[in-house]
């Protein structure tokens, strides 16, 4: 792996740059194994592939680190979750019953043909990414900005203290769901404030405006425990909130970003040195979540096991029922496909969504059993299935219409990331927020089959200000770091020396 830093076309920057590069035996060994796996699992179906997809899974994520250590710090949301829908699927071909969609798990290729699917995503992911790095963050700080930033660190972390504060105080007057045994959703649709649905809502971006002061170099000694210690006590809050475990694994590798980017050439020594407190959120995590599914501490341990097992199945239920059903080569559904560009014209696409029976809505009337279905119809689009993306593109066009999906999504992952990758560069609050919301409208795309995030003109329309907002920044950093350079070129010349 090679390091360089990028100082080339912006003599300000000292963000790095760290990326080696894909062998082509190693490719064409890895697209061999890949296909292996696959053909094993279809011919002479084993639980024994669902390990092995496992271990092509952590190869592949090797390979996206030496491309590009960046990309792969970016990516570590989807890792999560795309790690979980693996464990989840090697429960499935286990054995494990999936009461969302009335099926019993059994051995087969789903877990072998997802991380096919993933490997494609992520290695297009990587090349666009390590592609554009480099003039992605050209210019992303300025003296001028530096200042304002600056004067931001404090205002940002009250902000946040603030938040949390009036959360917590309504949770002490409503009931916590996590004490109270109250369903999440319910109590967010029933109980919750604005600012409690701000918070829980929005639980990314604050973790990623906090990480960003927290281990920025340029913030003032006091400000950067404030913020860690901000960070960790809204992680409690959401812990109390009622969410799960998935879930604040993501908000913490937000967090987490920042410094994860600043020793992106010594990155295997970092995540070594904050394993131990990656373990305590996790224990911490999982502590919670059993604790959630015992009925909040009512049911003895081995429900509690059995119901944390089919919810693990949930994540990658999805997939396995569609590989079952929809086994196609090419296809094309031109109804499904009508009423998924319905949801765009609409003024509520989530609402349509859930009307039109797209989206994880779809596998909810085909396969949920009729007292489940009702629920999910009662909760009116609150609550829905997750990891759609891949099993609706398989119902609508097949394994080919698969592969051309997650290579799109790659490429759109990828340019997301760099948008939030120059934000991090630049540390600018305003910046991060749109850098993140336009991170998670792609990842809701990506997850959950929900075109309506980037194609509704809404939607569209915000990206287009976003993008029209960094051009101006960047303007003006520009300027800032041109005349600045060109003041030390006359100063030099004035005192003799040339440069």
């Amino acid at each position: 792996m090679t390091t360089s830093t990028f100082d080339l076309s912006d003599p300000y920057s000292d963000t790095p740059v760290t990326r080696g590069s894909l062998r082509i035996g190693e490719a064409f060994a890895f697209a061999a194994l890949l296909a292996v796996n696959w053909s094993f699992a279809n011919a002479v179906p084993s639980s024994l592939f669902s390990f092995t997809s496992m271990l092509l899974f952590a190869w592949l994520l090797l390979i996206v680190g030496r491309m590009t250590a960046a990309g792969l710090i970016l990516l570590l949301p989807l890792i999560i979750t795309r790690g979980a829908t693996l464990l989840s699927l090697l429960v499935i071909e286990a054995g494990a019953y999936m009461p969302e969609v009335n099926r019993l798990g059994e051995p087969g290729d789903a877990s072998a043909s997802f991380v096919a699917f993933t490997s494609l995503f992520f290695l297009i992911f990587a090349l666009v990414f390590r592609q554009f790095e480099r003039p992605f963050i050209a210019y992303a700080r300025s003296p001028l900005l530096d200042r304002v930033v600056g004067l931001l660190g404090w205002p940002v972390v009250l902000v946040c203290m603030a938040c949390g504060a009036v959360a917590f105080l309504h949770g002490l007057q409503s009931g916590f769901p996590l004490l109270a045994g109250i369903d999440r959703f319910l109590y967010r649709r029933e109980y919750s404030s604005g600012v409690v649905l701000i918070l829980l809502d929005n639980k990314f971006l604050f973790s990623a405006v906090l990480g960003a002061v927290a281990f920025a170099p340029r913030f003032a000694p006091l400000l950067k425990p404030a913020a860690m210690m901000t960070f960790v006590g809204l992680t409690g809050l959401y812990f109390l909130f009622g969410d799960k475990f998935f879930t604040i694994l993501s908000e913490v590798a937000f967090f987490m970003m920042p410094l994860l980017l600043q020793r992106q050439g010594r990155l295997a020594g970092t995540l070594i040195r904050i394993a131990p407190l990656a373990i305590a959120l996790l224990c911490g995590s999982l502590g919670a979540t059993l604790y959630i599914y015992s009925g909040y501490g009512r049911l003895p341990l081995d429900r509690t096991t059995a119901l944390v097992g089919e919810r693990i199945a949930g994540q990658g239920e999805l997939w396995f029922v569609a590989s079952r059903d929809a086994r196609r080569v090419t296809n094309w559904d031109q109804q499904l496909v009508d009423r998924n560009i319905a949801v765009l014209d609409d003024k509520t696409p989530p609402a349509s969504a859930f009307a039109n029976g797209v989206e994880t809505y779809y596998f909810v009337q085909h396969y949920a059993p009729a007292k489940l279905a009702a629920s999910f119809r009662k909760n009116q689009g609150w609550v829905q299935l997750t990891m759609g993306t891949e099993a609706m593109a398989l119902v609508m066009f097949g394994y080919v219409g698969v592969a051309v999906i997650m290579a799109f999504l790659g490429v759109l992952v990828a340019f997301s990331a760099l948008y939030l990758r120059r934000a991090f560069a630049s540390g600018f609050p305003l910046s991060l927020f749109f850098a993140v919301w336009t991170s998670l409208q792609v990842y809701f795309a990506t997850q959950q089959a929900s075109l309506w995030t980037i194609g509704a003109p809404g939607q569209f329309n915000r990206l287009l200000l976003f993008v029209t907002f960094e051009i101006i920044l960047l303007a003006i950093n520009r300027a800032q770091i041109m005349a600045a350079f060109s003041r030390n070129r006359a100063a030099d010349f004035s005192g003799g020396r040339a440069i």
